[in-house]
């Protein structure tokens, strides 16, 4: 008899049973080029459970889980029970620009596009300005900026920037109108007349674009090393400090056997006494490449490749020492090279430049100068 129910009950039991629930979860990108979510399916069966990845994409971070479920790591195990609507929060990348001050002035920070406070988001554009205390002037930025003259500068973020404004105090004086130029022949003019020399040319230059440095001391004399320079510093009565001050100066050495490594000492020396008389501000102080006097009619008489190697090698030190303090260096001496094929670059002595380099010289020059705040 029970043999003949089983099928029945087999029947039953298999009619009673009852499939797992299909739930639907759906996900959503806040904003929608924020990151992804690494999933495969929105149907999950009742009792599964979902492990999920928020991915962020470049220049966003990932922020939370919202919707039906919360949770601030990227990583997420959902228990399936229910319909899920979860949505991936993510935002851009956020940096700061951290500002220091030398000197005595302020900096102020003005947002151009999207971010907050101190903390600006990727892709932010942030104004800042230097402003200078009474008595001083802004110089420079230092850090993480493009151009470290230009004041305001727009900054856009990409990444934490440190920058620091530098601050001198103002020269004033006597003197603060006076250039200064310190060197040998080359300064002095050699052969040369008195309107040809190139710091006379050059101060012409500059009064076109500023009334603050009207007048010219050149302390300079044929033949001079560096130690016959400082001699003459010392001897001169120097009443800093200078508006402007301008060195060229290691030639003698190079020409009496001294070697590279051996001026280097001398140099720092005398750049380091100059850099006094401008009470250190930097900006109002340059220093001008050697040139090579062996594309003169008056190298023909030497090893030219020698005595270009050796003004290279002194040029290296002026230019080395120069930056290491944050001065400007301006070479000139591929402009003497053109002496090889150029004659009218020469002076009548068939050594040292003519008019015509010097104004070549001066060219090059006066644009960076001429950006000077002299005021």
């Amino acid at each position: 008899m029970f043999r003949n129910l089983l099928p029945f009950f087999l029947v039953l039991i298999v009619s009673c049973s009852k499939d797992p629930a299909l739930f639907q979860v759906n996900f959503d990108v806040n904003p929608k080029d924020g990151g992804s979510i690494n999933l495969n399916s929105n149907t999950y069966f009742e009792g599964e459970t979902l492990n999920i990845e928020a991915n962020a994409s470049k220049n966003y971070v990932f922020d939370n889980w919202s919707g039906d479920f919360y949770g601030t790591d990227s990583t997420a195990v959902i228990n399936i029970n229910s319909d899920k609507n979860l949505v991936a929060n993510f935002s851009k990348k956020r940096f700061e620009i951290n500002i220091s001050i030398e000197g005595k002035g302020s900096v102020s920070r003005k947002l151009i596009k999207s971010g907050v406070n101190n903390d600006f988001s990727h892709g932010s554009i942030v104004e800042i300005l230097a402003l200078a205390d009474d008595g001083w002037t802004f110089v420079e930025w230092k850090g993480d900026v493009s151009n470290k003259i230009t004041n305001p500068q727009h900054l856009t973020v990409s990444q934490t920037k440190n920058i620091t404004a530098v601050f001198q105090e103002n020269i004033s004086g006597k003197n603060a109108s006076k250039f200064l130029a310190l060197g040998d022949s080359y300064t002095i003019g050699a052969s040369v007349t008195v309107n040809e020399r190139w710091p006379v040319q050059f101060l012409n230059e500059l009064k076109l674009y500023t009334s603050a440095i009207d007048t010219l001391q050149i302390i300079a004399t044929s033949g001079w090393r560096v130690d016959q320079l400082k001699n003459g510093m010392n001897n001169s009565n120097l009443e800093p400090p200078y508006g402007l001050i301008s060195l060229l100066i290691g030639v003698n050495n190079q020409f009496q056997g001294q070697n590279a490594n051996g001026f280097r000492p001398e140099f720092i020396e005398i750049l380091e006494k100059s850099l006094k008389l401008v009470n250190n501000r930097k900006d109002r102080f340059f220093v001008i490449s050697i040139p090579d006097w062996g594309a003169s009619p008056f190298g023909s008489g030497f090893d030219r490749a020698k005595v270009s190697k050796e003004i290279d090698e002194f040029n290296s030190v002026l230019k080395e020492e120069s930056e290491k303090r944050g001065v400007r260096y301006f070479n000139i001496t591929d402009i003497s090279r053109r002496a090889l094929t150029d004659r009218t670059l020469i002076a009548s002595d068939g050594l040292h430049p003519s008019g015509k380099m010097y104004k070549l010289w001066v060219d090059k020059m006066i644009p960076e100068i001429s950006k000077i705040n002299f005021e």
